[in-house]
């Protein structure tokens, strides 16, 4: 049986991972989630998914670091959907990206 994390830290992370599970589904079939082209509403939007997914409980206790690896996480899968989209959404967002 395998162990239950008890830190706020790695019950949160525990959750991001099943919840991005969906995504991979998403992508395995082909599809893909349309993100803003400019970096900070797309910074934004997956900060609030982040906090989202965070229990209200829990987000006090929760580290920055803690936060920055569910984005990198979140944004990470995201990021990799980006390729199934239409040509012309995925010039649209490289021109805008700061590289």
């Amino acid at each position: 049986m395998p162990e239950v994390p008890n830190d706020p830290q790695s019950i949160f992370l525990d959750r991001i991972e099943r919840r991005v599970k969906i995504l991979k589904t998403l992508l395995d079939a082909a599809l893909g989630v349309y993100l803003p082209a400019e970096d900070q509403q797309r910074r934004r939007a997956i900060e609030q998914v982040v906090r989202s997914t965070a229990r209200q409980s829990e987000l006090p206790q929760l580290t920055n670091d803690t936060l920055k690896k569910a984005y990198d996480i979140v944004n990470g899968h995201l990021e990799a959907m980006q390729k199934v989209l239409p040509h012309d959404v995925q010039y649209r967002n490289r021109v805008r990206k700061n590289w």
